[in-house]
């Protein structure tokens, strides 16, 4: 397979890397996470630069042309460790509000007006048709919404949220799932950051009585949506993940050129040798699999869905890898603060979990293959 970018995306990759080696160092990075007046300034500077745009079609409203575009966008992040809500807001819920054809809404997202959170469970409830922390029920023309969610990520900052809840069926049901945008200041939520940074919010919801004019696609119809921005969401997470990959090689490997151990550098010793063709070998292995993954979201569903779970598998299997072996061979080094090798050692084992771990995508993959068979 060609792994070349075209020129659009070549010349987005490296704009990208222009402005973040400028503005995103570890220690402009320290910094951001504590102001969230300059983090609001970041988003608004990222939607100017057509970034935001790059997650959605151009028929949307956006200026992608490929899902590939949306992949470059977080490669580029996860190789700088950016923490903003770029995976969440434009790819996930981005997703929701294409497949629900809400181009009023997407206009405003791409022009950095609104960050959007999905509040819509852990992704085995949603895979596997559970019932949802939010429920609603009708009331005159509209709904009424109740529940909690202890983790939604993105919901520290989010203007608006997505909110998933069931209006009708029974437990384990897939009909019956309605999706709500619900302005942030009609919620209370309780915001916090997570062990990689990243914002996330508890958002619970009392009482709140909704118009029609909140549902998003149709009453009822809501799992199909969520469940195919949930598989965009895990392109975007392999991809942040092969950006993080992608810096730990040459990283580990200039560490190792330069360390002296025995009178000798590191990159002497054989043994460490293998050990970096083997984080080689996982990255570009995880890299085959990112771009199949990519590629296939203009698929079959259920093809879609299979291969996405074979990626996000082989991706966590390989970032575990590669991040544990940059931790190792930089020995104390890669757990120091000044060094941004434990960061992104964090951010794949999030990363690794988000979406759902690589034990569960294997269950899915086998279930997937099985109904494919049939």
């Amino acid at each position: 397979m060609d792994f070349t970018y075209d020129e659009n995306q070549q010349m987005l990759h490296d704009s990208i890397d222009r402005f973040l080696t400028d503005k995103h160092d570890l220690v402009a990075r320290h910094k951001l996470i504590g102001d969230t007046a300059a983090q609001d300034r970041l988003w608004r500077e990222m939607a100017e630069l057509g970034w935001i745009g790059a997650a959605f079609p151009e028929e949307n409203g956006g200026f992608s042309t490929s899902p590939v575009d949306a992949m470059v966008v977080m490669e580029r992040f996860g190789r700088h460790l950016v923490t903003a809500p770029y995976l969440t807001s434009a790819i996930v819920c981005g997703r929701v509000l294409v497949e629900a054809e809400r181009d009023e809404l997407i206009e405003v997202v791409v022009a950095g007006d609104m960050r959007l959170a999905l509040a819509a469970g852990s992704t085995h409830v949603l895979h596997s048709a559970q019932d949802h922390s939010f429920t609603a029920r009708a009331e005159g023309n509209g709904f009424v919404l109740d529940g909690r969610m202890p983790v939604v990520i993105g919901g520290d900052r989010a203007d608006a949220f997505i909110v998933a809840a069931r209006t009708s069926g029974e437990l384990g049901d897939r009909h019956g799932i309605t999706l709500f945008l619900v302005d942030a200041a009609q919620v209370s939520r309780r915001p916090f950051r997570m062990i990689d940074q990243h914002g996330a919010a508890e958002l619970v919801i009392e009482g709140l009585s909704l118009g029609g004019e909140a549902v998003i696609g149709e009453v009822d119809q809501g799992l199909p949506l969520v469940e195919a921005a949930l598989d965009h969401g895990i392109a975007g997470a392999c991809g942040e993940a092969l950006g993080a990959m992608g810096h730990l090689v040459p990283a580990t490997a200039e560490y190792t050129r330069t360390r002296q151990q025995y009178g000798a550098p590191l990159a002497k010793f054989q043994v460490l040798q293998h050990r970096m063709a083997d984080m080689y070998i996982q990255t570009e292995t995880a890299r085959s699999m990112t771009y199949v993954a990519a590629l296939s979201l203009k698929g079959d569903a259920t093809a879609r869905a299979r291969t996405l779970s074979a990626a996000k598998a082989q991706v966590g299997k390989s970032g575990k890898f590669v991040g544990y072996q940059a931790i190792q061979l930089h020995g104390g080094m890669g757990v120091s603060e000044e060094l941004d090798i434990g960061h992104h050692y964090i951010r794949l084992t999030t990363l690794n979990q988000l979406f759902g771990d690589p034990a569960f995508h294997w269950r899915r993959f086998a279930a997937l293959s099985d109904r494919l068979a049939a």
